[in-house]
């Protein structure tokens, strides 16, 4: 046998035995390798991180001024501010003193006819157990609160000598009464709710009634007659664009690290990309339309985690993976809008953040800003779509001339009809020809109207609508504030 026949079949083993040793090596990497390398750390925490008591915010206050004269608020710093001082938050760690607080449960009626009274209630749209909620705000938690589940909304009234707090614990649909005691700390009397009812009464503010007296229905919901604002539309842009490769590739890098040489990428025809490690355990895709959405496998075994530390999870998440920003940079101040179950896990909770733009909300048509899957302490889903706009262009906004928004009553006589299209594609309603029928049962169904701003579904959409946000049993629809045409409504 020749010589170069010998180094050919020399040449031949080696090949195969470095093809068997690359699949060896790449079976070893694949099969050991664990999924909580392929993001950063807890502690590698980038950016401005809010803290817990900034986010969680009640949806509205409502205030009752007494004689059925009622106003309804957003938080602002009637809730909480930097200060700690002539807040609701502060009122209610001054309540008490907590160990001579007395805990008695009362009827949905007694619940609704003390808040007829002088008072002042702050309602959130998710549970929050009350453990979480003492914790949050650093108050005082007595043995006796053991019996409230949850907090929905929390409030005082001057019932009973105004010595007491009232819980809605809306998972379970009961109602409490929190009674002070005497102590060297005081009771309900100077625990700071009077002096904000009165502090509110003294400034300017938007009467509201039950939504029946307008339209003619049975509704006791609050709405505004009328508003006067400043809000006006203004243009904005897509946090991340299709063609922005670089910051494509480094938005990859945040959530895949190290191990980025190891996923792949998928371009499809409409731009959409995709990056996949593994066999899609873990998936990041970045849609067109300017937002990014990660799943991974869930792999963490953390039981039981409360509600607090699955929220602080999902912050730091955030913090790492995009960061929260800061408003004094981009005009947006995070806050938690919603809480519910995981779809894909009961253990789970999605968190879902809005953002406010100088105090007034942003509402999404399609989706929102921010949504974090957390399950058994990890992160197993992230949706973030946020936006960017240029500050001089909100600036303009502040200083405008303020005008009167379009009546609450005409817009429903003006809008029944499109309305009730919607509840009937929500099969919400049956189908009738009958306009007065229509009508009535769109007022029995409003739930409440406020302003704010609107963010339309579509790519080719460039501006924010400043609009009023008609909530009709668990829908919001969107209409111009100014002259109270259709501009959408949420699609989750």
């Amino acid at each position: 046998m020749s010589k170069s026949v010998l180094r050919e079949k020399a040449k031949n083993v080696s090949l195969v035995v470095l093809f068997l040793s690359t699949v060896l090596l790449l079976y070893f990497f694949w099969g050991n390798i664990s999924f909580g390398e392929l993001s950063y750390s807890v502690s590698e925490v980038g950016g401005e991180v809010p803290k817990t008591a900034e986010l969680v915010k009640p949806e509205q206050i409502t205030i009752n001024f007494g004689g059925d004269t009622y106003t309804v608020v957003p938080p602002g710093d009637i809730w909480r501010n930097d200060t700690e001082k002539d807040s609701f938050v502060e009122a209610l760690g001054r309540f008490g003193p907590a160990e001579n607080v007395r805990v008695e449960e009362i009827t949905e009626k007694q619940y609704l006819q003390v808040m007829q009274l002088e008072s002042i209630v702050a309602e959130f749209n998710y549970d929050i157990p009350l453990a979480d909620f003492c914790n949050i705000f650093s108050i005082q938690k007595a043995p006796s609160y053991d019996v409230i589940e949850t907090v929905t909304s929390i409030g005082y009234s001057s019932a009973e000598g105004g010595n007491s707090l009232f819980i809605r614990d809306g998972k379970n649909n009961r109602h409490f009464r929190l009674v002070a005691g005497s102590g060297e700390s005081g009771n309900g009397n100077n625990a700071g709710f009077p002096a904000l009812i009165a502090s509110a009464a003294a400034q300017r503010y938007d009467v509201y009634y039950p939504a029946g007296s307008y339209l003619g229905v049975e509704n006791d919901n609050l709405i505004p007659l009328s508003i006067r604002t400043n809000l006006k539309g203004f243009p904005f842009r897509k946090e991340i664009s299709s063609d922005q490769t670089e910051k494509i590739n480094a938005v990859a890098e945040q959530f895949f690290g190290r191990n980025f040489d190891f996923v792949r990428k998928i371009t499809e025809e409409n731009g959409t990309i995709i990056y996949m490690y593994g066999y899609g355990q873990n998936v990041l895709i970045v849609n067109t339309d300017g937002s990014v959405e990660y799943k991974e496998g869930q792999t963490g075994n953390v039981k039981g985690q409360s509600f607090t530390d699955s929220l602080e999870t999902a912050v730091n998440f955030v913090a790492n993976h995009g960061s929260w920003g800061s408003p004094e940079k981009t005009g947006l101040t995070p806050y938690l809008k919603d809480v519910i179950p995981d779809p894909e896990n009961k253990d789970g909770r999605r968190f879902v953040f809005g953002m406010e733009i100088n105090g007034n909300r942003l509402y999404y048509e399609d989706g929102a800003p921010i949504v974090v899957g957390v399950t058994s302490g990890q992160v197993t889903y992230y949706k973030r779509n946020l936006i960017e706009f240029d500050w001089k262009d909100l600036q303009a906004v502040e200083t405008a001339a303020e005008g009167d928004a379009f009546s609450t009553a005409n817009l429903i006589a003006e809008n029944f009809r499109y309305i009730y299209n919607i509840l009937l594609r929500a099969g919400e309603v049956k189908a009738t020809a009958d306009e007065e029928e229509m009508f009535n049962a769109v007022a029995a169904r409003v739930k409440d109207m406020k302003p704010g701003y609107v963010k339309q579904a579509g790519e080719s959409v460039t501006e924010i609508q400043p609009a009023w946000i008609v909530r009709i049993n668990d829908t919001e629809i969107y209409f111009d504030l100014y002259n109270a045409d259709p501009i959408g409504y949420s699609k989750e």
